[in-house]
């Protein structure tokens, strides 16, 4: 994920979804997929190109829940506009969390290298060569063994690069387009 994705100003984001339904079968992921899509969708209609890896897991206190790192591109438009704890018209993201009855939690970088310069702390982190190894570290929670469902087969999911496959398709349909040129001049 963090390797040749061309953002210039790649930002990783951390959401916890947690489900308000107490759902516990394969349903529940259902849920979160297409609350994450849409989110997506919204970030890629806004010209904010977005990557993701996710994880289904479930405990005690929060019952159902999904980590979702998504991997940002900051470059043409903010986006926290979207992605940010806010409530009424601009808490876009929680509003369409609560028609899908979840809610969410949005879990900033620990590490003080992520703070602003007057301390503050970023709900996201800068994705820079100084900081790569960093979230690197932060997005390995991903895998941690804890708190992850048994009795649920597929628990990892992420994005695919639709323009990396993309450029694979292009460069299939070069060649043939090169022979139908020749044949046609022949």
């Amino acid at each position: 994920m963090f390797a040749d994705h061309g953002y210039k100003q790649p930002r990783l984001y951390h959401l916890v979804l947690i489900d308000q339904t107490d759902a516990v079968d394969r349903q529940g992921a259902e849920r979160f997929l297409i609350a994450l899509k849409a989110l997506c969708l919204k970030l890629r209609e806004s010209d904010i190109p977005t990557r993701w890896r996710a994880c289904l897991e479930r405990d005690d206190e929060k019952g159902m829940h999904f980590h979702v790192y998504l991997l940002v591109d900051a470059v043409n438009k903010n986006p926290c506009r979207f992605i940010n704890t806010k409530t009424g018209k601009e808490g876009w993201l929680r509003n369409m969390l609560e028609k899908r009855a979840l809610r969410f939690h949005l879990s900033p970088p620990k590490s003080d290298i992520h703070r602003k310069r007057n301390g503050e702390r970023e709900n996201y982190a800068h994705v820079s060569r100084a900081k790569l190894a960093d979230c690197i570290e932060w997005i390995s929670y991903l895998v941690k063994a804890r708190s992850k469902p048994d009795d649920i087969s597929h628990i990892y999911f992420s994005s695919r690069d639709s323009k990396h496959r993309q450029g694979i398709l292009d460069a299939h349909a070069q060649p043939a387009a090169n022979n139908e040129n020749a044949l046609k001049a022949a």
